[in-house]
């Protein structure tokens, strides 16, 4: 009877089965945690590609035309040492060479025909179609002129070149042209001198 009785509880306890940490429900297996699949960012678009715009054919520049007066120099005070002249290829030179500094000088357009001794006031005639009146401030006495005050080259473009005079401190020289073209004026050192050139093409 005891071994019936002890057979019976064995049977009663498996069928009820033994509390679990959980109070006897199964334990729940917790869900794996559904990441979120990384969101493939889009790709940025590409910059359009400019489209090569064709560049404009470039405008042949315009003859130059000339502009007077010019002018330049400092304020320095200087004595010519010599005038002279010379023609190479593509234009004709006018030098001016000075002891001293660098001074003020002004170029002005003029006819040739009228041009005036500023000392004597008697007309100078100067060779050529056009003119050019060169003008030097802050001028030291006595100039000197290797190449004398009267040169008549009759190159391409200068045709003539007359020192009118240097006097109250001014020097006058009056250029004759075959035409009125641009020169280019530059300064030079060691020895100091004013350069000017006329193309001659």
């Amino acid at each position: 009877m005891r071994a019936v009785a002890s057979l019976a509880l064995l049977v009663f306890a498996v069928a009820c089965g033994t509390a679990g940490p959980t109070g006897g429900n199964p334990p729940v297996t917790p869900s794996p945690t559904t990441s979120a699949s990384p969101t493939s960012s889009a790709s940025p678009s590409p910059s359009p590609i400019p489209t090569p715009t064709a560049a404009p054919s470039p405008t042949p520049s315009p003859s130059p035309t000339c502009t007077l007066p010019l002018q330049g120099g400092t304020s320095a005070r200087a004595t010519i040492t010599d005038v002279r002249v010379g023609s190479h290829p593509g234009y004709d030179r006018l030098v001016i060479e000075y002891s001293g500094g660098q001074p003020y000088y002004k170029l002005v357009a003029q006819n040739p025909k009228t041009f005036v001794g500023p000392y004597s006031g008697q007309p100078i005639s100067v060779a050529g179609n056009a003119g050019i009146h060169l003008v030097i401030y802050n001028m030291d006495i006595p100039p000197t002129f290797l190449h004398g005050t009267n040169q008549k080259p009759a190159f391409g473009e200068v045709k003539q070149v007359v020192v009118m005079a240097v006097f109250e401190g001014q020097a006058d020289i009056a250029i004759g042209l075959s035409r009125l073209v641009c020169p280019a004026v530059t300064l030079f050192a060691n020895p100091n001198r004013l350069v000017i050139d006329f193309p001659t093409q």
